[in-house]
């Protein structure tokens, strides 16, 4: 299958009614897909369903169900949904379209099976296993299981698909995120689970935690994120040098700039494109204008930036 883009998948998850209308006698087999194709966008690892899955391959997202010819079929019986195989975690993955009482007994209560076969067929410390709980809406009676029970072994990570839309698009905006990122959010959501007082209470701990750390990640990778976008403003003019000013008026009239500006609550100068460029060797001084003294910039050819990220990338590993 095509894997669709990850604005492709977050918009169906923004939409995830109207998406899921098209499949009428499917919807819960296409809503487990979905989510599998979310977490492996948002994680950047390829995606493998149950029929093709390579063992190969260390880093991935693993559905369990099936996708012959696009006739789906879901994850069988005494299978996770979904398993990602992260940088040095993995994630048990249960994804319900159910939000009526039974949601924790039908559907969520075997996720800590399915985790402790996990734990013991790979021969991984349960540490480095948090158990991912999706659906569209929390039912109080799942909220309150997980709140007065909470499993000791395994960290439970309850999500609404509303909570996991804003995850996407924090991954899709600063898209060098690490995974780290993820597994510290992962280490808190647990914890706002604990301190609430009510379902409501833990939902609005919870979209105040993905706010903040929101703000956080892009804050991190703003430097990467800004350079990439000037690079591309300057492959897109026909001269070879490039004034400052013009990368800064492209930039912001870019809408992805913009979104990604707002939501870190930040400002772009022309001080900041030199700086970004220079930093990230995505550019390269080229002198300066006659009439108004301004910074030009050269694009690094591709090539030379591959070829310094190969050798940063060899240092990092010799040190290990």
């Amino acid at each position: 299958m095509k894997i669709p883009s990850g604005r492709t998948i977050l918009r169906r998850l923004r939409k995830l009614d109207e998406y899921l209308g098209q499949f009428p006698y499917k919807q819960s087999i296409y809503f487990e897909q979905l989510i599998g194709l979310a977490f492996s966008r948002g994680f950047y690892l390829p995606f493998y369903t149950n029929d093709n899955d390579d063992e190969t391959i260390e880093y991935k997202v693993v559905w369990n169900g099936s996708d012959i010819g696009g006739n789906l079929s879901g994850s069988p019986q005494g299978k996770p949904d979904i398993v990602a195989y992260c940088f040095g975690f993995y994630l048990i993955v249960e994804a319900t379209q159910k939000t009526s009482s039974n949601q924790w007994t039908q559907e969520f209560a075997q996720a800590v099976r399915h985790c402790g076969d996990f734990v013991r067929e790979n021969g991984v410390e349960p540490s480095e296993v948090y158990i991912v709980l999706i659906t569209p809406k929390l039912h109080e009676d799942t909220y309150q299981s997980l709140r007065h029970h909470p499993q000791r072994d395994y960290k439970i990570v309850p999500l609404e698909t509303k909570a996991l839309v804003r995850i996407m698009e924090t991954a899709i905006l600063a898209f060098t995120i690490k995974h780290l990122e993820f597994r510290k959010l992962f280490n808190e959501i647990p914890k706002c689970l604990a301190k609430s007082s009510s379902l409501l209470d833990f939902r609005n701990g919870l979209e105040e935690e993905l706010r903040n750390r929101q703000r956080e990640v892009l804050r991190q990778e703003r430097r990467t994120f800004l350079s990439v976008k000037a690079y591309e403003a300057m492959q897109k003019t026909p001269r070879v040098a490039v004034a400052v000013s013009e990368i800064l008026d492209s930039l912001l009239k870019h809408p992805f700039v913009g979104q990604y500006l707002k939501i870190a609550g930040q400002e772009l100068n022309s001080n900041d494109i030199e700086t970004v460029l220079v930093e990230e060797s995505l550019g390269s001084r080229a002198g300066r204008t006659i009439q108004t003294d301004e910074q030009l910039f050269e694009c690094v050819p591709c090539s030379d930036f591959k070829g310094r990220g190969l050798r940063l990338i060899g240092e990092v590993e010799s040190i290990g």
